[in-house]
């Protein structure tokens, strides 16, 4: 059991830990604050007294997975299609590493959780990212004259779509890896050829 006297950010990290870990091994239904502060050793008022409840938690993991997913797709190589490859492998890495935090950025909604400004603000940065990423390869010709907001948002689509249901063991294909290298480079071959209209 975590000390009424131990400091705020021991409890705080014990309570995030507890939370992904919940998230990660019995998904939404098993997140109740009941049970992460059980399994963090503190008691359930010391949510609601460092997170201000259940969704004040919520927001911190999705705040921190959106930081960490910008950090992990702030690759520069010297070709933008490798930066814009590299940056996909990177997600589906993050993903894969941090199951808890992407449930609650992508795969679910908890009813009444809605992120703060400064949490929109931080997955906003993520996305901006990709849009400049794609930005680049356009004006190196290395892509269509695409808008690059549309396409990175069809990007975000493809590539998550596809990290999505390798996690919730929906892949068919019998190599994750392959699949996701074959889905990159379907994008990058469709992005360089001339839009239909």
């Amino acid at each position: 059991m975590v000390s009424a006297r131990t400091s705020s950010h021991l409890i705080e990290g014990a309570v995030r830990s507890a939370a992904l870990q919940i998230l990660k091994d019995d998904g939404p239904e098993g997140f109740t604050v009941r049970a992460v502060a059980q399994s963090a050793g503190v008691a359930p008022m010391a949510i609601y007294n460092h997170f201000h409840g259940k969704n004040g938690l919520i927001d911190t993991i999705f705040a921190e997975g959106f930081a960490e997913l910008h950090r992990a797709m702030d690759v520069d190589l010297d070709d933008p299609v490798d930066t814009l490859r590299a940056s996909g492998h990177a997600y589906r890495r993050f993903a894969l590493e941090h199951r808890g935090h992407y449930l609650v950025m992508f795969l679910h909604h908890f009813e009444g959780f809605e992120p703060s400004m400064e949490s929109a603000e931080l997955a906003a940065r993520a996305y901006g990212r990709l849009v400049d990423i794609i930005s680049r390869c356009v004006h190196s010709g290395a892509f269509a004259p695409l808008d690059p907001r549309r396409t990175a948002q069809s990007v975000w689509a493809m590539v998550h779509g596809c990290v999505a249901l390798e996690m919730n063991h929906q892949m068919f294909a019998d190599d994750a890896q392959a699949t996701f290298d074959q889905t990159l480079d379907t994008l990058m071959a469709g992005l360089a050829q001339s839009p239909r209209h």
